[in-house]
């Protein structure tokens, strides 16, 4: 019995892992899922390695979006940079639950070529009236798509996706970028 119980546990263990290795965490075009209620949440589109960068949706009337990254980062760190990412309200008014951390792309003649970092983080709120900003931490990769090691050496772009899930409404996606980055 104890031994079934641990075959039981492994497998049960498998399905988690392969379920979310299977997700990839890159949602490629619109897709659709059921919530515990069953009701269908539509989730925003955002591009996949190797997709064309300029599918991130452009710009949302009202809303700005810059942000600060380094200008450089070293194939021999950690693979990771950081910066930062404002959006501010240039007339429109949202409100709603986002995570704290914006999604970063980096791209090379056009094209993703590493997407963001696996994030697990409980959702900040965002509430922006017009004139006011809120800034959120965003952290790149220079892992490439395919795996394994770093991106060459050279110079990409980076791009920051902020996903707010509104009070009275649909989600507003709203996109920066792009901001060069070297790789060296």
């Amino acid at each position: 019995m104890a031994q079934m119980l641990r075959k039981a546990a492994a497998l049960g263990s498998a399905l988690v892992v392969v379920t979310a290795c299977a997700a990839g965490g890159r949602p490629a075009g619109s897709t659709q899922s059921a919530n515990s209620g069953g009701d269908v949440v539509e989730q925003a589109s955002v591009p996949a390695c190797g997709d064309r960068i300029d599918t991130l949706p452009s710009r949302v009337e009202g809303l700005s979006v810059t942000g600060e990254f380094p200008p450089r980062t070293g194939r021999d760190g950690d693979g990771t940079f950081a910066g930062t990412v404002t959006v501010t309200s240039t007339g429109a008014e949202v409100a709603g639950v986002a995570t704290p951390e914006a999604d970063v792309y980096v791209a090379r003649a056009g094209q993703v070529v590493a997407t963001p970092v696996a994030k697990d983080s409980v959702g900040q709120v965002v509430d922006l009236r017009a004139g006011a900003s809120q800034v959120f931490t965003a952290q790149g990769t220079i892992a490439p798509c395919a795996g394994g090691g770093v991106l060459p050496a050279g110079r990409y772009e980076v791009f920051a996706v902020v996903v707010v899930n509104r009070d009275d409404g649909p989600q507003v996606v709203v996109a920066g970028g792009p901001w060069p980055l070297e790789v060296t």
